[in-house]
């Protein structure tokens, strides 16, 4: 009764994660996923990823890739953290992740398989990329003025009063 409580609240913990979840085998064959990453798969059910490797997903297009990192993180046990890469929607989009994989092991220490967790970081990514095209216009047109402009930054006492200024830019 013990061990299937604990088993509940495992799962119940990978199922409510705001993070998709997936592990593999050391044959790169989905183990099991949570319920996110199984809607991102485009499966009804996470049971219905046990067995199924990358190719047969709607990331196909990336599978060699997400492969050739899951081999590396068994075959050396060093983790893979916090890196961006994109995948294939089932509908035919791309998203934006932010990955991790840990190696899995054993009670004797031996790798057996892969765990993996990301998000979508897809709108944070646009909106980056929104703002530093924002930035650079910005600086095109700073730079071509035919006027001398100065940006300054006010520089303010310990009481909060201005009490000088630096000049932080100037155009050409």
């Amino acid at each position: 009764a013990s061990l299937e409580q604990s088993q509940t609240v495992l799962q119940s913990i990978v199922d409510s994660a705001p993070v998709r979840v997936f592990w593999k085998a050391r044959d790169l064959r989905y183990l099991g996923c949570n319920p996110a990453f199984a809607k991102d798969s485009g499966l009804d059910d996470p049971r219905a990823i046990v067995g199924k490797d990358d190719f047969q997903l709607g990331w196909a297009n990336e599978a060699e890739r997400y492969r050739s990192d899951d081999r590396h993180v068994i075959d050396t046990g060093v983790p893979r953290i916090n890196y961006e890469e994109p995948q294939t929607t089932p509908d035919g989009g791309t998203i934006w992740l932010r990955s991790s994989k840990v190696p899995l092991r054993d009670r004797d220490g031996t790798i057996f398989g892969v765990l993996g967790i990301y998000d979508d970081i897809t709108e944070r990514k646009e909106a980056r990329e929104a703002l530093q095209k924002s930035e650079a216009r910005f600086h095109s047109l700073f730079a071509s003025m035919t006027e001398g402009v100065a940006l300054h930054e006010i520089v303010r006492s310990s009481d909060g009063r201005a009490a000088d200024y630096r000049i932080v830019d100037v155009n050409p």
